[in-house]
């Protein structure tokens, strides 16, 4: 649980600071404020040319893909991560927020740190997120100045707070639901909890793929953008368009990740739900409160 308090407080050596936290949420909270992209990180992105950008884009994605990997197995084996962040060349961490400094200090402790590994993951995906949001951005604007017949400079296009409103997400409406069902986007990597009432229906978006979850008869259900439905057993379910999936979504979804969520039932009305994918997951606002409140 993410309220669990330790009877000495956790220790980390990060640079030259030692930080101290007396609870996993104490922690979250702290990896939470490094997931935006530092002003200093935009300016230098403005400045990259439409190729630099694009191996930008496919760095972070390949960086991403590992780590999916990794959060993967830890949903089902949550000591996996230990060995598999140790594997990690640190180098591939970013140095903004000292982002490097926090994962080699986690690597100096034992198991009691696995529950603090992975929440340094998902943060880290999530600044990842941030980060290939703007590049996306960047790339887009910089290709249309190219074929723009006014003759601007390079980066002319580009102010800081044009490129930071950009990247806030702004929920989407459901048209089939109307305007008072706004969806916002899954934190990614974090878990989800849901506890759904008999009979009731979840829409749910996977990228822009309408699906749903849905409680019928004391037993939950997962239907696709076909319309087609799976029960879903206890224990963890994947669904995305790899061939290991125990759901397996259309091929040619190409929006739609291999691994796109893991969705977790526990009994007949409580499940968590965790979005992996990179064009993100969707839900109604109102189940999204209690996490975020």
């Amino acid at each position: 649980m993410l309220n669990k308090f330790f009877t000495k407080p956790i220790e980390m050596q990060v640079g030259e600071q030692q930080l101290k936290f007396c609870s996993i949420a104490d922690f979250e909270f702290c990896m939470s404020g490094r997931t935006s992209v530092p002003s200093k990180k935009i300016t230098d992105m403005v400045k990259f040319s439409t190729d630099q950008l694009k191996k930008e884009a496919k760095t972070i994605k390949e960086i991403e893909k590992r780590f999916v990997g990794i959060l993967s197995r830890s949903i089902e084996d949550s000591n996996s991560i230990d060995r598999a962040m140790r594997e990690l060349d640190p180098v591939i961490f970013s140095q903004d927020h000292s982002w490097r400094d926090i994962i080699s200090g986690l690597n100096q402790g034992d198991d009691e740190l696995n529950p603090f590994r992975r929440i340094a993951l998902v943060k880290y995906m999530q600044y990842l997120s941030a980060r290939q949001e703007i590049n996306k951005y960047m790339y887009s604007e910089k290709k249309r100045s190219s074929n723009d017949s006014t003759d601007l400079g390079e980066g002319s296009a580009f102010k800081d707070t044009v490129i930071l409103e950009n990247t806030i997400f702004e929920p989407v409406v459901n048209p089939n639901t109307g305007p008072n069902e706004k969806f916002e986007r899954l934190p990614k990597g974090e878990s989800i909890t849901i506890t759904m009432k008999p009979g009731e229906e979840i829409d749910i978006l996977l990228s822009r793929y309408e699906c749903k979850i849905y409680s019928k008869d004391n037993k939950i259900f997962f239907e696709d953008n076909e319309k087609r439905s799976y029960e879903l057993d206890n224990g963890r379910s994947v669904i995305g368009r790899d061939s290991v999936s125990t759901i397996m979504m259309e091929p040619g979804l190409r929006d739609i990740s291999r691994m796109h969520i893991v969705i977790e039932k526990f009994d007949e009305s409580t499940i968590q739900v965790t979005d992996l994918s990179c064009h993100g997951t969707y839900i109604q606002s109102k189940y999204l409160v209690s996490h975020t409140g």
